[in-house]
């Protein structure tokens, strides 16, 4: 008689780098022979990567130890990501058994099981930066992955934006050697991914000092054969180089979508915020890409309520959304992190003027979405497949490349395969459509 396979359930809380790590945590457990199952059913181990970005990040980590612990009070909950780096301790008392530093994620499937074994795992020290040295790998497809496979190419910031904490976290900037990259992106179109989206922390300056690095990893990425689709996850602004959009323009395979993370559209705040660009730099560059790209999504991250922000500032930000070609907003207010240089500036906000100035630009940016999604009414979409139909609507969903979700009357078996579409209606957040 055998025994059953340990089920492990894992969550992710926070950002697409996060999601990729679980991913890979999925594909390490799944070769030593664990069943994945989902993180709300009962399992023998589940595995939280946390985020410690804004307070509700540091909260929905807590939650998500807890419910675990509910889940199962005899399962082993394991605790890791950036909040866990920072403030172990509170995990441990929101029911964790073995918090795992972002210095040590790459062995976490190793730590785990001697942990299970009962082998004591040595504590990290929350006061010291980690080092990225090795990188957590996926080989093939994910079990319960999504049909867009993701890719890490870097990790880590040098930037010491004034009110982030992740450059404390996350270690100073390193990137994956190309050979490693390109290796695994092979592995995962050999599994069947068509798309791949590169993440990491600070994506752009992936290289460091060696410029054309982005470009040239890019190139070597597009002539894996059956790799059909590459998607860069986020670029700061100062990265976005004319050598980049260039390439992004003539490529065949990079999708027509762009996160440009902004947080203010005010000079002033930017250099308080430590920020290495100027308004007017910012617009130059999202212009240039909606000027030599048509059609592309160009998103950003949005911040308000930052320490000394005033009317005039905010009026700046929202002026300067409205009148360049961004199609969509991730709106945040600003978050005091402990240990941040922002928490040392005067004039923070009150709750109140963060939450109104924010429910505004939340406002702006639907609008904007709706305008992009608006304009490919009665135009063709081609469409990644990612769910089968539904069986109450018989709609299936899949994205474009330039970041439009479609849903459209599918067939079985159509999922990880591109389709046309031809839109019919449009959504603030989708659009409504037949094959074509």
């Amino acid at each position: 008689m055998t025994s059953r396979p340990l089920r492990v359930a894992l969550q992710n809380v926070g950002c697409k780098l996060n999601f990729y790590e679980l991913e890979a945590f999925k594909a390490g457990f799944a070769r030593q022979g664990y069943q994945i199952v989902p993180f709300e059913a009962e399992a023998d181990l589940y595995v939280v990567n946390t985020c410690t970005v804004t307070g509700s990040g540091d909260a929905d980590s807590r939650k998500a130890v807890r419910r675990a612990r509910r889940t199962n009070p005899e399962a082993t909950v394991v605790a890791t990501g950036c909040y866990a780096q920072r403030q172990p301790d509170d995990l441990r008392q929101a029911g964790a058994h073995l918090v795992v530093g972002n210095g040590d994620k790459a062995r976490l499937v190793e730590q785990v099981q001697a942990h299970l074994r009962g082998i004591p795992q040595l504590d990290f020290d929350p006061r010291q930066r980690p080092q990225t040295t090795q990188f957590l790998s996926i080989e093939g497809s994910v079990e319960q992955g999504r049909t867009r496979g993701s890719l890490q190419i870097q990790d880590g910031c040098d930037e010491h934006c004034t009110y982030c904490i992740i450059p404390q976290v996350r270690g100073p900037s390193a990137s994956r050697p190309a050979s490693e990259v390109v290796a695994q992106a092979q592995s995962m179109v050999a599994g069947g991914y068509r798309e791949l989206a590169l993440t990491g922390v600070h994506t752009g300056s992936y290289g460091g000092e060696e410029e054309g690095s982005l470009v040239r990893l890019l190139s070597d990425l597009e002539a894996i054969e059956g790799l059909e689709r590459l998607r860069l996850n986020s670029i700061e602004p100062g990265y976005l180089s004319d050598e980049l959009i260039a390439h992004a323009a003539a490529s065949q395979k990079l999708c027509r979508h762009f996160h440009v993370p902004l947080q203010s559209g005010d000079d002033h705040i930017l250099r308080r915020m430590n920020r290495r660009y100027t308004r007017a730099y910012y617009t130059d560059r999202v212009e240039a890409l909606a000027h030599l790209i048509p059609d592309c999504a160009i998103g950003a991250d949005v911040m308000v309520g930052f320490p000394g922000e005033t009317e005039e500032h905010f009026a700046n930000t929202r002026a300067l959304i409205a009148d360049t070609p961004l199609t969509y907003l991730h709106v945040f207010s600003y978050s005091l992190r402990a240990g941040t240089a922002a928490q040392q500036l005067g004039a923070h906000l009150d709750e109140g003027t963060k939450s109104t100035r924010a429910r505004e630009l939340i406002a702006l940016g639907r609008s904007k979405r709706l305008d992009f999604n608006r304009r490919f009414v009665g135009r063709q979409l081609q469409v990644l497949v990612e769910e089968e139909p539904d069986p109450a609507s018989s709609l299936s969903a899949g994205l474009s490349d330039n970041y439009v979700k479609a849903l459209f009357p599918g067939r079985p078996g159509q999922v990880n395969q591109f389709v046309q579409v031809r839109v019919a209606q449009a959504r603030e957040n989708l659009v409504y459509g037949e094959l074509d």
